[in-house]
């Protein structure tokens, strides 16, 4: 997966578009006197400014979805929306208050649901036939687990944890993986009443004003909100993206606006308008300027969420030069009007057409979503959104009636979509047993065994009956359980074999390296050894703060020192292990030099230190060259990304020989750390090569023996890493 502004896909959360606002604010505020209305359309107790918020936010995440490099920064239509949401909910729920002196929770939540669920949940089930109907199998899984997730409305959590696993964070666009805001917006439905209520019942305590209170409250939460937001933003950007705690500061700003400043100065029309078309700038210019590498949300976030709290605190004044008067143009109006539906039905026509159509969206087929999401978006308003808010019988009934109705129509959704993911899993695991049943065959042509000539094989690269792209897409190895992440720099383990083996062996390194796991087992089973792991994703055994991988968080560096030092120590003090098997994977890091450049070499001696200090310590020690990868390079299918899977790609290919094989050149790349152990020609270090196993002299290849090679783009499946066991032993 790719995060928007930091990598995430934007969706708009939306509120009641179509309710009427009162012209009035809270009993302490002086009354709102509406502005006379420019000539042409007639006055209308609608917000037309919040109208024309919602318009431009609409269009920006659409067209930063559809033509990024046109709007690069139109995922800050997501931030307006927030502010929109907080500013008229919490009017909403207040004037409730001052009304009636509490909060009708049932009926305010009955209310949302007939609001936001019909069509939410219609785009979901709709979403989920078209996955069925046009994308791969080795898509299914993920895509329906997202769309079951989004129906329970933790998208956004769901998100900002594959967004930091190791193994998820590449995964591709989900369908559903706009619906991340609408699941932040409907927690803030579920809270937001709660602590009204709160507030309302200590101002009772206290003796105090309810607004002086609640301002009190809401103020302090999105003050620790805001400085949480900095601090994700540095520290993990998918949580500071995704989770609700970071994004609470930019409902509560339009919070704190209902209460305090709901009405503008009245009779300024000029300061008004000045102040519209200010904020309505902030907003066009940060998504003019902000790009994927923005940190956001951040402070960033600030120019259009402060942008959005000027348009409403400014109404809409009076005037020719006002923006009030392209509020009211129609067009804006009705875009405004449907923009709920058409941000549910844009996304998944963006993500699916290309599987249907085979191919990646041109200029007419971009053109053809935004044509769609505008027709979908207004028929879904008129024929679902209004009849079910307030002219069916779920409207006139009672609160259970639309509880059970939301109840049935989830539990579809989830059984559409859990039905398609058990189905996949059944089948994954009928592939994985006829997997095993292949390994364990004594079939000399099983996976990488093909690749040797004496065998007389075949053609090794041959499309054949055990070639099951779905399975292996899930055939992780066992080493990546093992697999530590983060800043984490204690020392995980994982033991493979018996107390009593006739040696010990370590497999220390990245993920690459644990993806060898399978292989390294096949060669104990045969020696009767134990093997222990130490693996650490993206960190190679060097011992250096001067390395930088990819995806590593700011801390990642020292902490990838500090583990490998403490390994390398307790590694040379272990008498017990005698031998250690490590790699990485040889592309990904670049060396900091020392005036904060980054280069591709290492240095020679930081190379061969820890190889050193092993040898010295009576290990023989055995550096695994790193295999090949596939580097978004296929003679198959075009890609649509760099991080295409090879079980994807071969499942786009079809049932062809040698599917998405790449040019030897290009997918295997320099391994310093084989070469500097080359160099030190010490009878204690030895070098592995398994290129042969995946390559030929022109290309090398992603389905080897009937085994699919890689479950994404670079690790190993576990069928094919055991297949390679027996090559190990034979250079051991």
């Amino acid at each position: 997966m790719v995060v928007e502004g930091s990598g995430a896909t934007a969706q708009a959360p939306v509120d009641d578009r179509t309710e009427r606002i009162p012209t009035v604010g809270l009993p302490s505020s002086p009354p709102r006197v509406a502005p006379p209305a420019p000539p042409g359309p007639a006055a209308s107790a609608v917000r037309v400014e919040i109208q024309a918020l919602r318009a431009l936010a609409v269009s920006l995440v659409v067209l930063y979805h559809v033509v990024p490099l046109r709007m690069p920064g139109g995922y800050v239509g997501v931030d307006v929306f927030f502010v929109v949401s907080g500013f008229l909910i919490t009017g909403h729920l207040v004037r409730e208050v001052e009304r009636n002196g509490r909060v009708r929770l049932g009926h305010f939540w009955a209310r949302r649901a007939r609001r936001l669920l019909p069509a939410a949940l219609l785009v979901l089930l709709s979403t989920a036939v078209a996955v069925f109907l046009w994308v791969p199998q080795t898509y299914w899984q993920q895509f329906l687990r997202e769309i079951g997730a989004s129906a329970l409305y933790v998208e956004n959590w769901v998100l900002a944890g594959d967004a930091v696993d190791y193994l998820a964070h590449t995964n591709a666009a989900s369908p559903a993986q706009h619906y991340w805001s609408l699941s932040t917006e409907e927690q803030f439905y579920l809270l937001w009443p709660l602590l009204i209520v709160a507030a309302t019942w200590l101002a009772v305590r206290l003796g105090a004003r309810r607004r002086t209170v609640l301002v009190a409250l809401l103020g302090t939460l999105t003050v620790a909100s805001f400085a949480y937001s900095l601090w994700t933003t540095r520290t993990s950007p998918p949580a500071a993206y995704f989770t609700t705690p970071a994004r609470a500061w930019q409902f509560g700003l339009g919070g704190l606006l209902a209460l305090v400043a709901a009405t503008p100065l009245q009779d300024r029309h000029r300061l008004r308008a000045v102040v519209s078309w200010a904020g309505f700038g902030a907003i066009a210019l940060s998504a003019l300027t902000f790009t994927a590498q923005t940190p956001f949300p951040g402070t960033a976030a600030l120019l259009p969420v402060l942008g959005t709290v000027a348009v409403i605190w400014a109404g809409a004044p009076a005037g020719d030069w006002s923006p009030t008067a392209v509020a009211h143009f129609g067009p804006v109006r009705f875009l405004g009007d449907v923009s709920y539906s058409a941000y549910l039905w844009h996304w998944p026509l963006v993500v699916v057409l290309p599987f249907a159509l085979g191919h990646d969206l041109g200029t007419r087929s971009k053109i053809a979503v935004l044509l769609a999401t505008v027709v979908l978006g207004w028929a879904t308003k008129v024929a679902v959104e209004d009849p079910v808010r307030t002219g069916t019988p779920l409207a006139r009934r009672g609160l259970g009636t639309t509880f059970a109705a939301t109840a049935v129509a989830t539990a579809v959704v989830l059984g559409v979509a859990g039905g398609g993911w058990f189905y996949v899993q059944s089948r994954v695991e009928g592939a994985r047993a006829a997997a095993a049943a292949f390994a364990t065959g004594g079939d000399p042509c099983f996976g990488a065994g093909a690749t040797d000539a004496q065998r007389q094989c075949g053609d090794p690269y041959a499309y054949t009956d055990t070639v099951d792209t779905t399975f292996a897409k899930s055939d992780l190895s066992a080493g990546m359980p093992c697999l530590q992440g983060g800043t984490a720099t204690e020392l995980k383990t994982c033991r493979y074999g018996s107390a009593d083996a006739t040696e010990t062996v370590a497999l220390i390194g990245d993920s690459h390296t644990a993806s060898m796991y399978e292989a390294l087992q096949q060669v104990a089973d045969d020696r009767g050894w134990a093997v222990v792991t130490y693996v650490k994703a993206g960190c190679p055994v060097l011992g250096t703060d001067r390395l930088l991988g990819a995806n590593m968080p700011l801390e990642e560096p020292p902490a990838c020192k500090v583990w490998a030092d403490e390994l390398l120590a307790q590694l040379a003090a272990d008498p017990g292990i005698t031998r250690v098997f490590t790699s990485y994977r040889s592309d990904i890091y670049k060396w900091v030099d020392g005036s904060g450049g980054l280069q591709d070499a290492i240095p020679v001696e930081t190379l061969q230190a820890p190889l050193r200090t092993l040898a010295d310590a009576g290990k023989q020690v055995h550096v695994l060259r790193a295999v090949p990868t596939t580097n978004g390079v296929h003679l198959g299918p075009e890609s649509r990304n760099l991080e295409v899977s090879a079980p994807d790609c071969i499942a786009a290919a079809g049932r062809v020989d040698d599917p998405c094989a790449g040019p030897r050149d290009l997918r295997l790349t320099p391994d310093q750390l084989a070469d500097a152990a080359v160099a030190m020609d010490d009878d204690r270090i030895s070098v592995i090569d398994l290129t042969d196993r995946f390559c030929d002299e022109q290309l090398c290849h992603e389905v080897v023996g009937g085994t699919v090679v890689y479950f994404d783009g670079s690790h190993l499946t576990a069928t094919f890493s055991r297949s390679l066991g027996q090559f190990i032993a034979a250079q051991l």
